[in-house]
Formats: structure tokens, C-alpha cells, sequence
């Protein structure tokens, strides 16, 4: 994401210049591998894309939920041992949520596994869910991805519907569709983007880690997410009632932008 100029993309991070909002997908080498176990946090090869990261199982489907950004739809998908690299072989199809608008709207994506598979728990976050509207601004999220190899967390930074900041350290490649969850409460999306913006006159600004939750919502229009942006960028920090409270008017106020059809601000320039 010049001064005062954003740049937001489901591309690449275009670190320190401009605001991003970046997919995490990133390559593997094929080999023959010997689990085919899924687990939450487990990699995964989306043939055709690269590697992503198992956001959350449901083992009564036989799935497992991860972004839409990962693959393309009817891709096959590959298990990763996560110690030695070496990949299974085709061992499930990917789907696309229908909804997806191709950037931060329902970034979702499932995987039917095949037969032999076995679908294990969610070890990082606990079976149940909890919607972004549940949870408080300040509250702790953390995710998990295979490239980072390891558990981030930060506070929650606001939400759009199904899509949601929070003010983690930045994800790389390869972390794509890991699990995001509050610590006690249970899982929240999976890992979409990362939003990074260096400081902006008279303005606190932050890197968020962008998740998505897996269950189609309404299309998120790009304006909104600048007001999750810009209550931070004005208000950082601000939580406890007053905070919610500006929440709920920011996104009133953001909504009606959107519904005007009016432009992102030069400022705020996306691709």
C-alpha cells in the first residue's frame, strides 16, 4: 500500500510503499509423501496455484475449508508432509465459493478429499465457531500458517460482514487459507491477505492480517473496508463501549458511501 497513498492487492505486498492486500500462495517441488492425514494447519498443494495452508476440518463432510484465492475451481489438490515437503498425489478437489468477488469478498474455498483420506480435528482452534460481529474490538486473534511455522496473534481490528482485520504481525507465502480463532472462544475465518501501509502524516497506521469467514456472506464493497481502515488509522486503540459504538456508525457511515457508488478516494488506490 507516495505519502498518504494505499495500495491494495490479492497479488504481492509491495512492502514499506503501499498499502496491500496481498494473497499468500507460494510454490512446491512434487515428491511422493506419506501422510494422508488432514489436519488443521496442515499444507496443501492446489495443483495449478501452490501452496496453501488448511484453515479448519469438518470431518461429517469429509472437508476442509481454506481460501478461494488457493486454486481454481474442480483443481486437485495435494497433501504436503509438512517435515520432509514431499506431496501425496492427488488426494482432493477444490471448490471455489460462488460468491467470491476475487479480492477480500468471501475468500473462501473448500476440499472434498477422496476416499482414504482421513479428516482430522482443529487442534489450533477448537471446534466451535465465532462470528467477527462477536467479537470485541481489542480482543486477541491469532492465526496460523505453514510458511510462517508458527502461531501470530494481535487485536481485533474490525470487520465488513464476513471479512475481518486484525493487527497481526504480517503473513508470507504460503499461509493462505490458515485458521484464525480467538484463544478460548473458537475459530473465525480463514487467513485471506495482509493489508500493510507505511506511516502516513499525523495518522498511527498498522499492518492487519485480512481474515475471511467460510460461509458465503453479502459482497463487501471496497469502500467499507477502508472504513475498517480509517477507524483505525484515526481512533487507534480505541475499544471498550466507545469503540464499539464508533464502530457501528463507521460502518453505517461506509455503507452509505458504498451504496452512493462513490469512488475509493485517490488516497486509496486498489488493483
Amino acid at each position: 500500500m507516495p505519502r498518504c497513498r494505499l495500495r491494495h492487492t490479492t497479488k504481492t505486498l509491495l512492502a514499506a510503499v503501499f498499502a496491500v492486500a496481498a494473497p499468500l500462495g507460494a510454490q512446491a517441488t512434487p515428491a511422493q509423501a506419506q501422510t494422508r492425514v488432514v489436519e488443521q494447519g496442515t499444507p496443501v498443494y492446489v495443483q495449478g496455484t501452490g501452496i496453501c495452508t488448511i484453515g479448519y476440518n469438518d470431518p461429517a463432510r469429509h472437508r476442509s475449508f481454506t481460501a478461494a484465492h488457493c486454486g481454481t475451481e474442480g483443481a486437485r489438490v495435494e497433501l504436503i508432509n509438512p517435515v520432509t515437503g514431499a506431496r501425496t498425489g492427488a488426494a482432493g478437489t477444490f471448490y471455489r465459493s460462488k460468491a467470491y468477488d476475487g479480492r477480500l469478498g468471501n475468500d473462501w474455498g473448500a476440499i472434498k478429499w477422496d476416499g482414504g483420506v482421513g479428516v482430522g480435528g482443529n487442534g489450533f482452534s477448537g471446534d466451535a465457531w465465532v462470528h467477527p460481529r462477536d467479537i470485541r474490538l481489542g480482543e486477541t486473534v491469532c492465526y496460523y500458517g505453514y510458511a510462517s511455522r508458527r502461531t501470530n496473534c494481535g487485536p481485533f481490528s474490525g470487520s465488513a460482514d464476513n471479512t475481518f482485520f486484525a493487527a497481526a504481525p504480517l503473513s508470507h507465502p504460503g499461509d493462505s487459507g490458515g485458521p484464525m480463532w480467538v484463544p478460548g472462544r473458537g475459530f473465525v475465518g480463514v487467513t485471506s491477505s495482509m493489508w500493510s501501509s507505511n506511516p502516513l502524516p499525523l495518522l498511527r497506521t498498522a499492518n492487519f492480517v485480512i481474515g475471511v469467514v467460510p460461509d458465503d456472506g453479502p459482497a463487501v464493497p471496497e469502500a467499507r473496508l477502508v472504513g475498517v481502515w480509517a477507524q483505525n488509522a484515526f481512533f487507534p486503540g480505541l475499544t471498550g463501549p466507545v469503540g464499539e459504538a464508533l464502530r457501528r456508525v463507521n460502518d453505517a457511515v461506509f455503507r452509505a458511501v458504498a451504496g452512493m457508488g462513490l469512488g475509493v478516494p485517490s488516497a486509496l488506490q486498489y488493483s
